[in-house]
């Protein structure tokens, strides 16, 4: 039994280990963890659609926020100490252009958390799918700050592989230092339509609060194909089930009487 207990347990640590870096979160809502992954060998091309049918088909899992908003995104090394995250997010209820209408991201890079926008935290800010702005923490609030070069966006009314109808899709890129993120780091993504005054936003809380923001955390390789991660995840736990009833059904060795009669009892 001890033996069988061990070998499940091996099995569950090493599909953890295959799956997701794990590591502990200091300050995030619960309940609101995604992973990164790295994208195949389809080029990304930032102009805020699906360039070829697929562009984003194996490029991470997808998170969605109710029935309006899907978005994915992957990180890729670009040189030594240089790491980008690349973003595609899809409003499918959205296809008007309004003034008011913004994407909108908040990053908090060392996870630090906090009940106010810390100086290592930074918002970007995309209105009327024209401007877009960066604001940094001062503690208490936000305050503009220049734009890293990095940092590439393009979005635009089109159709796309996950629904025929024109919709907003945005496209964004950025080098995750620029913005002061590690490999694991906390953010909040939000969509608002002007036109229908609908908000979206991953995890649906204060814009204002880093310690109420989600996890993005990663891991290395693609995707599976055709899975997501609650799937994988599920299949992982079903494997070491299965592993676990085997070795616990496992006859136990049988075992000879006296040589004197012949006679051979088996232990059941």
């Amino acid at each position: 039994m001890k033996r069988a207990l061990f070998a499940a347990f091996c099995i569950l640590a090493l599909c953890s280990l295959l799956l997701v870096n794990t590591k502990t979160i200091k300050a995030a809502e619960s309940g609101y963890t995604r992973t990164d992954y790295n994208p195949d060998t389809v080029p990304l091309v930032i102009d805020g659609q699906w360039t070829s049918t697929d562009e984003w088909t194996q490029k991470g899992e997808n998170t969605t926020i109710g029935a309006d908003v899907t978005f994915k995104s992957v990180w890729a090394m670009i040189s030594t100490n240089i790491v980008n995250d690349t973003f595609l997010v899809e409003f499918f209820s959205d296809n008007t252009t309004d003034a008011g209408d913004y994407w909108q991201m908040c990053i908090d890079g060392d996870y630090s958390g906090g009940t106010a926008p810390q100086t290592t935290d930074y918002r970007i800010d995309i209105v009327g799918h024209t401007t877009l702005t960066v604001y940094q923490g001062t503690g208490s609030d936000w305050t503009v700050v220049t734009p890293p070069a990095s940092l590439e966006w393009a979005n635009s009314l089109s159709d796309s592989p996950t629904n025929s109808t024109p919709h907003w899709i945005l496209e964004m890129t950025f080098h995750k230092l620029d913005l002061g993120a590690g490999p694991t780091w906390n953010f909040r993504l939000a969509a608002y339509d002007e036109n229908t005054t609908t908000l979206a936003a991953w995890p649906p809380t204060p814009r204002d609060e880093p310690n109420r923001w989600g996890v993005q955390n990663y891991t290395s390789g693609l995707i599976p194909e055709g899975f997501s991660l609650s799937v994988v995840v599920l299949l992982s736990s079903v494997a070491v089930a299965v592993s676990f009833y085997f070795l616990r059904k496992r006859p136990k060795t049988q075992s000879y009487s006296s040589a004197k009669t012949g006679e051979i009892n088996y232990t059941r």
